[in-house]
């Protein structure tokens, strides 16, 4: 990868979302808060924050740890697993809840080619649309489709560095054993969640996310974007 070369000719699409107070979060994680540490006005003579908020806030690549005792976490991944060739795979289509899988992959290979190894694999669901702030964050948070435990274990097999959604999991919201998760980190894929603009996305591109070196982190926010020739 030529990366000042694709800087240069490429347009960058952003593909996170905004941290904000309010912003969606899993309901059971630490909400966003930002508060002003110093400032002008208190007579600091400059500005700045104190940030509080979970290790899989926002968009964020989960580590194997998350979900797989002993995995790893995330400041022993090698960031080289976040950049490379993504694929947007559009299954939009899915009904609420449900779940796509190998036949969709099936197809895109069909227009498009092959499903390498190294691959990072992207689906758009269409639920960055659903995105809001509280107290209008409720259909965000309920009823997205997502992977089936059968397409973890064939992208596992294809050896795919990174599956992501624009949904909060990966799993679908109608499977509370978590298979996708399972299968993918324990073959040590990453799971990127809550991205943005994926209708932005040609089918390939250039994908780069960087995660923050967090000791012990089970996940990390990141910078998502996309370079799109």
């Amino acid at each position: 990868m030529n990366l000042p070369l694709l800087l240069r000719n490429s347009q960058i699409v952003e593909l996170s979302h905004l941290y904000e107070e309010n912003m969606p979060v899993w309901p059971s994680h630490p909400k966003f808060i930002r508060a002003t540490a110093e400032s002008y006005a208190a007579g600091d003579g400059n500005y700045n924050n104190q940030l509080l908020m979970g290790d899989h806030c926002g968009t964020h690549v989960d580590s194997p740890a998350h979900f797989i005792p002993d995995g790893k976490t995330i400041e022993e991944i090698d960031v080289r697993q976040l950049l490379g060739r993504g694929i947007c795979i559009d299954v939009s289509s899915t009904p609420a809840a449900a779940e796509f899988g190998i036949s969709e992959m099936q197809a895109w290979e069909e227009s498009h080619g092959e499903i390498a190894a190294g691959d990072i694999v992207i689906f758009r669901t269409g639920y960055h649309n659903k995105w809001r702030l509280r107290p209008d964050h409720a259909p965000f948070l309920a009823d997205w489709p997502g992977l089936s435990a059968a397409g973890a274990r064939w992208l596992g097999e294809k050896k795919v560095k990174v599956v992501g959604t624009d949904a909060m999991s990966m799993d679908a919201w109608s499977n509370h054993h978590y298979p996708v998760h399972q299968a993918l980190l324990g073959s040590d894929s990453l799971i990127i969640e809550n991205l943005a603009n994926l209708d932005r996305l040609p089918p390939i591109f250039t994908f780069i996310a960087l995660p923050l070196r967090i000791a012990g982190g089970s996940a990390s926010p990141v910078r998502a974007i996309a370079l799109v020739e």
